[in-house]
């Protein structure tokens, strides 16, 4: 029959309001898989992730059993006693019956009413369902039903899951809701420790398990519920991380993102577990680790090392308090307890020390910017990671963290958020002294002081025994954890693809006065435009690049537009004029002050590749991007051998200021070869955005300067040569009479030549002179020659002999 005869037939025959009735009905939106007409099943199992319309069927099911309807019931009248299962009687009210997709919520008429005090529900024509459920499976024995619908077991990951785990953040889903009291956020914690919670329910191999629950049956001798039969959901064979991240070929993954699925969960260890496999390999008894919380996917031990620092990253990042009790080692979070804080209520004066010392941490001491370095599962476990800025604080202190972990590019930015909070919010330090040894008084115990200033607990971070007990706690700020937001996967389009790779340049530079490891002279400036975050990355091979510094801010870097000669060391340079082209920069005059004191310092690439260090008085811009710069220190740092060298047209130039930092080489990589790569925070390393580089470093901070001063006298027994050394280390010192030595030995090597040729002798000597007899003279050149060359060097027991001083000599 035509469609619109069909139309007219139904318009003409059919009752408007049983037209309104039958459109009301499933039949007319379920999919063919929800109402299968062909068949009419006794026994349904369903299986389908979050949103399929799982409990819709199930409502719908009891809907139609009560109601007579096919496919539902075989028997063509309806059934009257219905059981009602699930996890709790809970998730039987909130799901089952009253959920979005429950009884209740798509029951036409005649609907049910619910006698929640007797636990059922009661339709008009005499049908009951009941409600029952796991936490008291002894209520199912002697009742007799004509069917019964059982609930599934799962929890999505997502924060306080388990307080509702019927509902999940997903729109495209009718169980779209966030669980009471959440922040919404990820949290596979919380799905782990629901299902923990079910095993050590029902698994009689748990340690926690009571016979009572889960007791033997006398008829047939297995358990009233068989551990092996526990299907949890939802998970499939779909691979991690393949799945979720394919989504041209699953289009599912963003559900996985916001808690759906197992996979690639319950084979990630949680901080615990990993705690005790650390201890485990080192031959340690296992901790109490049931406090310890945090999950990750992975974790990497790549050197050999203590188990205390294999564990300190995870103790930090996690937020963990470590403590040793009678039973052992407890890590547990940072502030949680099973107690009340122990109340200190007397205290004793210790000497001239106040009786409460509470010391606040300025602002100038803490980081206003924190980066996070780890691997993400998603990026082929490539190095990724995540920054917190502080805005609106004084300073510009940065502080990178490499975590040798495996985490959630949303994960990293939650725990990183935390630990910025951390900082700022707990910079309170208490001292106080108390007489009696308490043993609740104990590092990793949380105290409270009714007189002290701050109104909030301490944590004790150390104590010191005397005539009495020294505390020091500092303070614990008790705040809800930042959310974990889903962060998507897959390839990040962003506008760093069209910056280009960043230009960068490594400096090997001397120590300064003060300066930290000789391995941080290694330095990296990077300039992009537009500018995006840089990463550092580096590895000895092609493949396995780990992180090693993060890059916040462009370098002021040019080049030179003419040749800059050899200069002399020691005084102001007027003569000459260093002419560069910046980029996208600008240069500054300074004060002779200023100047005198170390500022305006730039490093510039010489012939021989060494970087020379000099600083310029006076700052002229001559043409656009164009600059001079004149009134030049040369040869500062001890680089005399690079101004020596001198530099061409095009050679690189870099202002030496904290856009220059540390590329991140260990010590026990100086002067190694290594690659490295550099690019934006947010790309993955194997885009084009990504710059690559081979470098060695780490070697001219450990090399000796050059001596100064030398001198050749004859005298009656030949020639004595000497000279006065100089110090890398603390020698920028006036008030001390002597330079500290800066080595392990004080030895230096003198070597003869005649003036332009070879050498032709070789000496060492333990004092800052040589005497060159006339025996030896006469047998290097077969008599007194006219001049010589004489060349010292001072030796470093890690990195060889050290940067020569030449100086030509007339005997005769």
């Amino acid at each position: 029959m035509p469609r619109l005869t069909q139309n007219g037939w139904a318009a003409a025959n059919i009752p408007k309001e049983q037209v309104e009735r039958i459109l009301a009905e499933w039949f007319g939106r379920a999919r063919p898989k929800q109402y299968p007409l062909e068949r009419r099943p006794a026994t349904w199992v369903v299986m389908g992730g979050r949103g399929a319309g799982k409990t819709r069927l199930g409502a719908e099911w009891v809907n139609g059993l009560v109601r007579g309807l096919p496919p539902f019931t075989r028997r063509g009248r309806g059934y009257e006693r219905i059981a009602l299962v699930g996890d709790t009687l809970g998730d039987v009210r909130e799901v089952m019956i009253e959920g979005p997709s429950g009884i209740l919520t798509i029951s036409r008429e005649p609907r049910p009413r619910f006698e929640a005090g007797r636990r059922r529900l009661v339709w008009d024509s005499g049908a009951v369902a009941l409600m029952f459920s796991a936490e008291d499976p002894e209520s199912l024995r002697g009742p007799q039903f004509d069917a019964a619908w059982c609930d599934e077991l799962g929890c999505p990951a997502v924060d306080k899951g388990p307080n509702q785990p019927n509902v999940f953040p997903d729109p495209k889903s009718a169980e779209n809701a966030i669980p009471y009291f959440s922040g919404a956020g990820r949290s596979d914690l919380a799905q782990q420790r629901f299902l923990e919670a079910h095993a050590s329910y029902w698994d009689p191999a748990d340690a926690d398990f009571e016979e009572a629950h889960n007791p033997l049956s006398p008829v047939y001798g297995g358990r009233m519920v068989d551990i092996e039969r526990v299907y949890v959901w939802a998970w499939d064979a779909r691979p991690f991380p393949a799945f979720p991240a394919l989504g041209d070929r699953w289009t599912d993954g963003g559900n996985w993102h916001c808690g759906h699925w197992l996979n690639g969960r319950l084979g990630s260890p949680d901080a615990g577990a990993l705690i005790n496999a650390i201890l485990a390999d080192h031959g340690l008894p296992a901790a109490d680790v049931a406090h310890a919380d945090g999950t990750l996917h992975g974790y990497v031990v790549a050197d050999p090392s203590s188990a205390r620092a294999a564990l300190e990253p995870i103790v930090e990042l996690f937020d963990l308090a470590v403590c040793e009790e009678a039973e052992g080692l407890v890590f547990r979070r940072r502030g949680a307890q099973n107690a009340p804080p122990a109340e200190i209520s007397e205290l004793v004066s210790d000497g001239g020390n106040p009786v409460i010392e509470t010391v606040r941490s300025p602002d100038h001491q803490l980081p206003v910017e924190l980066v996070l370095a780890f691997r993400e599962p998603f990026a082929e476990y490539q190095t990724a990671a995540v920054r917190n800025v502080r805005f609106g604080a004084t300073g510009s202190r940065q502080q990178t963290i490499d975590f040798p972990g495996v985490l959630e590019t949303g994960q990293g930015r939650a725990l990183l958020d935390d630990w910025m909070r951390r900082i700022w919010s707990e910079r309170e330090q208490v001292t106080f002294a108390i007489a009696e040894h308490r043993a609740d008084i104990r590092p990793g115990a949380v105290l409270r002081l009714p007189a002290a200033e701050v109104d909030s607990d301490f944590i004790v971070t150390e104590i010191e025994d005397g005539l009495v007990r020294r505390v020091t706690a500092r303070q614990i700020a008790r705040t809800p954890p930042s959310p974990w937001l889903p962060s998507g996967f897959g390839p990040v389009q962003t506008q760093d693809s069209l910056a280009g790779k960043p230009h960068a340049l490594f400096l090997d530079l001397p120590s300064r006065s003060g300066s930290a490891a000789p391995q941080d002279q290694f330095r990296v400036a990077v300039w992009q435009k537009p500018w995006r975050s840089q990463t550092v990355l580096a590895s000895p091979e092609d493949t396995g690049f780990g992180f090693r510094a993060a890059v916040g801010k462009p370098a002021d870097l040019g080049v030179l537009v003419e040749p800059l000669p050899a200069g002399f060391e020691g005084r102001i340079d007027r003569a000459t004029a260093i002419i560069i082209e910046l980029f996208d920069a600008e240069a500054a005059s300074v004060s002779r002050l200023q100047f005198l004191n170390g500022a305006n310092a730039a490093a510039i690439r010489s012939t021989i590749g060494a970087w020379e260090i000099v600083q310029f008085e006076s700052a002229e811009e001559i043409e656009a991007g164009v600059w001079r710069l004149s009134n030049l220190l040369r040869g500062q740092l001890g680089t005399s051998d690079a101004m020596a060298a001198g530099a061409p047209a095009g050679a690189d130039f870099v202002m030496l200021d904290d856009a220059v930092q540390p590329a991140g080489l260990r010590a026990s990589e100086a002067g190694l070869l290594l690659n490295w790569r550099i690019g934006p925070s947010e790309a993955d390393i194997s885009s084009e955005n990504f710059s690559a580089h081979t470098e060695t470093g780490g070697l001219r901070a450990r090399l000796p300067l050059s001596p100064v001063h030398l001198r050749c006298r004859k005298n009656a027994g030949g020639a004595e040569i000497s000279w006065i050394r100089r110090g890398r280390i603390d020698a920028d010192d006036w008030v001390q009479s002597e330079i500290p030595l800066g080595e392990e030995r004080e030895d230096y090597r003198i070597e003869i030549a005649a003036a332009g040729g070879p050498v032709v002798r070789t000496a060492l000597s333990p004092e800052q002179n040589w005497q060159y007899p006339s025996v030896d003279i006469l047998a290097d050149f077969g008599g007194l020659p006219v001049e010589i060359d004489v060349t010292v060097r001072q030796l470093s027991a890690a990195a060889g002999w050290g940067i020569p001083a030449t100086r030509r000599f007339i005997l005769s």
